[in-house]
C-alpha cells in the first residue's frame, strides 16, 4: 500500500541553495581588485559576518536534505528496517547502500560529514589544531548537493 509521503526536503533544498548564493554575492561585493595590478584582492571587513552566516545556513541545510533524501531513498528500495539499521551511520555507508560508488560524491559526503560536525557542534577547546572556514565547506556543500541531486536524479 502506498501512502502520500509528505516532506520538506524541496524546501531544505531550497534554502540551501539560496544561502549558498547570497554568501557567493556577499563574497564577490566584499571584495575589489588590489590597486597595484598584482591581481591580489582587498577584502573588506565584514563586521556582521553575513557570509559566514549565509555560509552556515547552506551548510546545515544541505545536510537537512542530505539526511532527508537518503531516508527517503532508503525506505523507498529498500523498507523501515534497513533505513533504521541504517540510521547512525555514515553519509558514504548511506550512499553506498543506495548504490552510489561514485568515489568523488563519496569524497565530498566524507569531507562534508566531518567539517559540517565541526562547525555545528563548535567545541573551542577540542579543536584539532585546524581551521575550517564555512565558506569553504559550504563550496563543499553545495558541490555534493549538486552531485548528489543528479547521480539520484531518475530515481
Amino acid at each position: 500500500m502506498n501512502s502520500l509521503v509528505i516532506s520538506n526536503i524541496s524546501v531544505y533544498k531550497a534554502i540551501s541553495e539560496e544561502a549558498y548564493q547570497k554568501m557567493q554575492e556577499l563574497i564577490e561585493n566584499g571584495r575589489t581588485p588590489k590597486s597595484d595590478g598584482s591581481g591580489g584582492w582587498v577584502i573588506k571587513y565584514d563586521p556582521e559576518h553575513n557570509s559566514f552566516k549565509q555560509a552556515m545556513i547552506s551548510i546545515v541545510f544541505t545536510g537537512m536534505w542530505l539526511e532527508a533524501l537518503m531516508h527517503l531513498l532508503i525506505i523507498k528500495k529498500h523498507d523501515i528496517k534497513t533505513f533504521k539499521d541504517y540510521d547512525f551511520k555514515s553519509y558514504e555507508d548511506k550512499l553506498s547502500l543506495l548504490g552510489c560508488s561514485d568515489k568523488n560524491i563519496l569524497n565530498l559526503a566524507k569531507r562534508f560529514r566531518k567539517c559540517r560536525k565541526e562547525l555545528v557542534h563548535e567545541k573551542a577547546h577540542l579543536d584539532k589544531g585546524e581551521i575550517n572556514e564555512a565558506q569553504e565547506e559550504a563550496n563543499n556543500a553545495h558541490k555534493l548537493l549538486i552531485s548528489v541531486s543528479k547521480y539520484f536524479a531518475n530515481i
